[in-house]
């Protein structure tokens, strides 16, 4: 007998034993099947799935339970809610030493959202529809508190991108689940409806925020006088992250200096977002607040970077006045080899280096960008001066070309608008 169904309720004969077939209107059904021998115990194992109004649901119930297992597709969930299953499936990540940052993500996205609205649903029960409704409560403009966007800053209404972060957490999770055979599919996966579509206009192209080149003169212009004038220059002529330039090391960079390799970032991270041993030092062994040392998190990150001749002779300066500093704090100074430091030595906060860009770039009167956008210029100067796409692609540590297309689609159609007719002038030339 491969499943059996019978009445659960506290009715008792006169002899005090259980009455299997109780015909009062009271009690739930269930039903029992046989789903194989343990694998590891050997021992013949029975799954009981309980609460059905009648007979019939519970008949029904197990014939669809009979027909999954024998095609293969029967899971066991052991009756596990969702946010047990959330709470695990960190603990699991946590062991995989995942970036801090990342998992700061994923346990404030679960903590503040999907625990909230939908850990008391059994992973069995989850369907795709409660997903749906869930997000689409997420992406309702909220009027009372401070609703929070990916990076837990204030928002009025969360864009269609930090929607989709909330959407992806779940999904990687529940990824996990039908690993485990746990699910038998994902329902996070694939399009949801209540992730509003990204209104873009292929022909905007002020999509990305780049100053013009003399916008970008001036800018510079305006910073030489400052210590860290050399990192805006790179930032501007070689498109390092604003990570990549604050653990960029003296030893990082090639003995002739015609290029340098990322291979340290220094990331920003909260003690509340921190791990022990995240904000450990890996030179001074101190804790530093706000900092992180990390390498970059992907293989293309971690490249190496022609550097032009203005930042070449940048960096010529800013090594010979920090040398200057470092003289003049002797023993005090505290040694990282950093490029970019304080003025002691020490780490940069990454949101002070913002910070200070964003008063030089209002001082200067220019459009508003942000210090992640000099990357975007200086992405446009290397398109414009011809240097081939997988190239482009390599110096700013893009995954694969097609992201580096995609990404910077407009200053392409532009570039080779003018080498087309850069191409093409000798005909007209000929032709007047």
């Amino acid at each position: 007998m491969r499943g059996s169904v019978r009445k659960r309720c506290q009715c008792r004969d006169a002899e005090g034993r259980r009455v299997k077939q109780c015909r009062k209107a009271h009690g739930s059904w269930c039903y029992v099947i046989d789903v194989g021998p343990d694998p590891q115990t050997r021992k013949r194992k029975q799954i009981t799935r309980s609460g059905f109004r009648t007979r019939d649901d519970a008949d029904e119930a197990m014939t669809e339970a009979l027909a999954a297992l024998d095609s293969g597709s029967w899971t066991n969930d052991r009756g596990i809610k969702l946010g047990e299953w959330l709470d695990d499936w960190l603990l699991d990540l946590g062991e995989r030493k995942l970036a801090a940052k990342t998992m700061a993500g994923y346990r404030a996205h679960i903590a503040n959202f999907w625990k909230p609205q939908l850990g008391h649903v059994r992973l069995r029960d989850l369907r795709r529809s409660h997903v749906d409704r869930a997000l689409r409560i997420l992406g309702r403009p909220q009027t009372t508190g401070k609703p929070k966007g990916n990076a837990g800053s204030y928002v009025e209404v969360r864009s269609a991108e930090t929607i989709d972060s909330y959407r992806r957490t779940l999904r990687a999770s529940l990824a996990a689940a039908v690993r485990r055979e746990l699910i038998t599919h994902n329902p996070a996966a694939g399009r949801i409806d209540a992730i509003p579509p990204r209104n873009v206009d292929d022909d905007d192209e002020d999509e990305l925020g780049i100053w013009e080149p003399d916008e970008t003169a001036r800018f510079l212009k305006h910073v030489s006088s400052d210590r860290l004038a050399a990192m805006y220059e790179l930032a501007a002529y070689v498109g390092l992250r604003r990570g990549e330039l604050c653990g960029l090391r003296w030893s990082d960079i090639d003995p002739d200096g015609k290029g340098l390799r990322v291979r340290q970032t220094i990331v920003e991270l909260s003690r509340s977002q921190a791990r022990p041993g995240d904000l450990t030092c890996p030179v001074c062994r101190r804790e530093h607040v706000g900092r992180h040392f990390k390498r970059p998190k992907s293989k293309a990150g971690r490249r190496w970077v022609p550097l032009a001749e203005p930042a070449r002779q940048a960096l010529a300066r800013h090594k010979a006045a920090q040398r200057e500093e470092r003289a003049d704090f002797g023993e005090d100074y505290l040694e990282h080899d950093l490029v970019f430091s304080a003025v002691d030595g020490d780490p940069l906060r990454p949101d002070l280096v913002t910070r200070q860009f964003n008063d030089y770039a209002g001082d200067c009167g220019l459009p508003v960008i942000r210090l992640h956008d000099l990357r975007h210029g200086a992405c446009s100067l290397l398109i414009s001066g011809g240097v081939p796409i997988e190239v482009v692609q390599m110096i700013l540590g893009h995954s694969s070309p097609a992201v580096t297309r995609k990404v910077y689609a407009h200053l392409m159609k532009r570039a080779t608008a003018g080498q087309v007719e850069a191409a093409t002038k000798p005909f007209t030339d000929d032709a007047l």
